[in-house]
């Protein structure tokens, strides 16, 4: 007797030759090729994720890329963002007459860092071949919002800013402006907030807290007045900076998910 190869049971013996798999007709006597799964759509991909927030970016233009008026929207927002940063720091740079000097300040570096973050991030679809706007993880620019709100309210109210007002351009900017946009950025035009997880606002204090030992280390004065570590009450008012941190990273994490609805409007409008 010949034995048929079945394989495992309840499963169709696989065809040879690449000949297509058959089934039994409707009256049991005939056989009808089997029907292959619909093509996808054009552009498509298995998994794909949907458009709006879901994804790292849009990617509303052809071939999946990145469309031209969300990629020229985004790339010209954040070189504003850039130069508003970088307009502050160079302009405590030049009448320090020392770059290097001009970064010791919390503020002043705050904006440098943000310079160069938001240049980054207005190169990052070129780099990536248009094929998402932004990284996928929102940390860096949480982290920037958070430190860029630390100097302007502190400066504002310990620092006595807003008795002595914007005399310069760097005050301006680095109190003032660059702490706006990007708080701006972080809640009405970036698309990855979601992806934050609960700890983002902890791990945001770390920075902070680099600067603190640098401070310490370099014999920083900018902030002796009520920062000072040979005070008694350092202890508590740094406990107190490090918790206030906290809080307005969560406060940026519960805000950007009041802001959610407007984002996914604007994307909708830019075609992402």
């Amino acid at each position: 007797m010949t034995h048929l190869n079945e394989g495992p049971a309840g499963e169709p013996a696989q065809p040879r030759g690449g000949q297509p798999a058959t089934t039994a007709g409707a009256d049991g006597t005939g056989l009808v090729p089997a029907q292959a799964p619909p093509p996808l759509r054009a552009g498509a991909e298995a998994g794909s994720a949907p458009r709006g927030e879901g994804a790292a970016g849009p990617s509303g233009g052809p071939g999946g890329r990145v469309g031209g008026r969300a990629l020229a929207a985004f790339t010209g927002w954040r070189l504003a963002v850039a130069a508003c940063a970088f307009i502050g720091y160079v302009d405590v740079a030049v009448r320090f007459g020392d770059p290097l000097l001009a970064l010791e300040d919390l503020s002043h570096l705050a904006s440098f860092v943000a310079g160069v973050l938001y240049l980054g991030l207005a190169a990052y679809p070129f780099v990536t071949g248009r094929v998402c706007l932004e990284p996928r993880s929102p940390w860096a620019r949480g982290s920037a919002a958070v430190a860029l709100l630390l100097v302007g309210v502190v400066w504002h109210t310990l620092m006595d800013g807003l008795e002595t007002g914007y005399l310069t351009t760097s005050a301006l900017f680095t109190h003032l402006v660059t702490p706006l946009v990007v708080l701006v950025d972080w809640l009405f035009v970036g698309r990855n907030q979601h992806r934050a997880r609960w700890w983002f606002p902890l791990s945001w204090t770390l920075p902070l807290l680099a600067y603190l030992v640098f401070m310490i280390a370099a014999g920083v004065e900018s902030y002796s007045d009520f920062l000072d570590p040979a005070s008694d009450g350092f202890a508590v008012t740094l406990s107190a900076f490090i918790a206030a941190v906290v809080v307005a990273g969560y406060g940026l994490l519960g805000t950007s998910r009041l802001t959610r609805p407007v984002r996914s409007a604007v994307a909708d409008r830019l075609g992402a």
